[in-house]
């Protein structure tokens, strides 16, 4: 049923992402990014006979903008955005690192560097197409101290 969706999106010669039932839609001004979502709030509604979200839905720029785990900063040197993990996912990852370090749980060294090594590497394979060497320099370093606790 979407993808009327996506070829409405294409035929109006817009830039979009979606993904199952979430969609960004990219405009150059606040103006356009409004009246598009009125339009296309409308076609969701009455062609499609969906409900949108209106608490969910808004219309921001990218930086504000949180899409699947990923947000978006402003390159200087490229001079275009690019991804980077939201605040709120490496918060989220913080605290399930300080889950598995914490020195109260009694669990072998082995089995707890196992926990580790799986968390951190499908955290970084997911978020592997976004920039992230300064957020994972001071965790890298948190973790580190961490273990050496534990030992």
């Amino acid at each position: 049923m979407l993808n009327e969706l996506d070829k409405e999106l294409e035929s109006r010669g817009l830039r979009f992402v979606r993904y199952a039932d979430d969609c960004n839609i990219y405009v150059k001004s606040e103006k356009a990014a409004n009246r598009i979502m009125k339009s296309i709030t409308k076609f969701i509604e009455k062609k499609l006979g969906l409900i949108v979200n209106a608490s969910k839905s808004k219309v921001g720029r990218p930086k504000d903008i949180k899409f699947l785990g990923f947000g978006y900063y402003f390159d200087i040197k490229s001079k275009r955005y690019q991804v980077k993990p939201h605040e709120t996912s490496i918060l989220k990852f913080k605290r399930k690192l300080k889950r598995l370090t914490k020195r109260s749980w009694s669990i072998s060294l082995d089995k707890r560097l196992l926990k580790l090594k799986q968390l951190i590497k499908d955290w970084v394979n997911y978020f592997r197409i976004a920039k992230m060497k300064t957020a994972l320099v001071k965790i890298d370093n948190k973790i580190r101290n961490a273990i050496r606790v534990v030992i």
